[in-house]
C-alpha cells in the first residue's frame, strides 16, 4: 500500500521540536516578541511622567525662594508612586521576557546552529515548560525584586536628583543656612521636627539602596543569569578574605 505524503516514513518520525518555519511557531514567536514590546512602552511612559514630574517640581521649587521644601518631597512622594506602578508592570514584562529567552535558547539557537547548545531532551524538556507556563499569568518575579531593579536602573538616579535638589533648596532659601544644625531645623514639616523628617528620608535612601543592590540581574553570559550587584560584591570580597589568608597561611608556614 502506498504511503501518503502526509505520513513519514516509518522510523523517521522528527524527534526535534518544529521547524521555524511552521505557521505556529512564528505567529507564537512574534506574539511574544510583541508582548514583551508592548510592556517595555508601558514602562517607559510611567517613567517619562516621573521625569517630567520631577523636572517640574524641582523647577517650581527653586523658582521662587519662598516656595517651601516641601515640594520637593511632594515629587519623591509622586515618585514612588510611580516606582510601584512600573515595578507590576515590569513583573508582567519580565513574564514574557523569561519566554522570549527561553524561545531564543531552546528553539532559535538550536535551529541557527544544531552543533552547540542544549540537547535534544533538553530542549523537548523547556518547551514543555514554556507550554505549561502560558496557563499562568501570575509574575515569577516578586514585586520587592522588581522596586529593587528599577531603582538600579532608572529611579535611582531621579531619587538622587531629587534628594541633590532638597539639600540645595535647604541650604539656599530663603537665606544661606550656613550650617548642617540650620538646614536640619529647615526641614521640618508643619509640627514635625526636622530631625525626624531628615531621619526618614536617610531611612527611605538606605532602603532603595539595600533593594537596589539585592535586586536580580536581568545580564545574561552564556545563557546564564550575572549574579546581583550584592552578589557580586560579596563574590569579590569572599576571594579577597581567601587570597589574604593564603598568603598569611604561606607566609606563617616554616621553610
Amino acid at each position: 500500500m502506498k504511503r501518503p505524503l502526509s505520513q513519514p516514513e516509518h522510523g523517521t518520525v522528527p524527534t526535534l521540536p518544529p521547524d521555524l518555519t511552521s505557521g505556529t511557531m512564528v505567529h507564537f514567536y512574534r506574539a511574544v516578541v510583541s508582548h514583551a514590546d508592548v510592556w517595555r512602552q508601558r514602562m517607559d511612559a510611567t517613567t517619562n511622567w516621573a521625569a517630567a514630574t520631577t523636572a517640574a517640581m524641582v523647577t517650581f521649587a527653586f523658582g521662587d525662594p519662598g516656595a517651601p521644601h516641601v515640594v520637593l518631597l511632594l515629587a519623591l512622594s509622586f515618585d514612588v508612586i510611580f516606582l510601584v506602578m512600573e515595578s507590576r508592570r515590569y513583573q508582567t514584562y519580565d513574564l514574557w521576557r523569561r519566554r522570549f529567552r527561553t524561545l531564543n535558547h531552546y528553539f532559535i539557537a538550536p535551529t541557527l546552529d544544531s552543533r552547540a547548545g542544549p540537547n535534544e531532551a533538553e530542549i523537548r524538556e523547556n518547551l514543555a515548560l514554556l507550554a505549561a507556563d502560558l496557563g499562568r499569568t501570575v509574575p515569577h518575579l516578586g514585586i520587592v525584586e522588581a522596586v529593587g531593579y528599577r531603582i538600579r536602573r532608572n529611579y535611582g538616579f531621579l531619587f538622587l536628583l531629587i534628594l541633590a535638589a532638597w539639600l540645595l533648596k535647604l541650604e539656599m532659601h530663603p537665606t544661606s543656612a550656613g550650617s548642617w544644625a540650620a538646614m536640619i531645623e529647615r526641614a521640618g514639616v508643619g509640627i514635625t521636627p526636622g530631625a525626624w523628617v531628615a531621619g526618614t528620608v536617610a531611612a527611605l535612601a538606605l532602603l532603595g539602596l539595600v533593594l537596589a543592590l539585592r535586586a536580580p540581574s536581568e545580564r545574561m553570559l552564556a545563557w546564564t543569569a550575572l549574579p546581583t550587584p550584592a552578589g557580586s560584591l560579596m563574590s569579590g570580597w569572599r576571594r579577597t578574605s581567601a587570597r589574604s589568608a593564603q598568603r598569611g597561611a604561606n607566609e606563617g608556614a616554616p621553610e
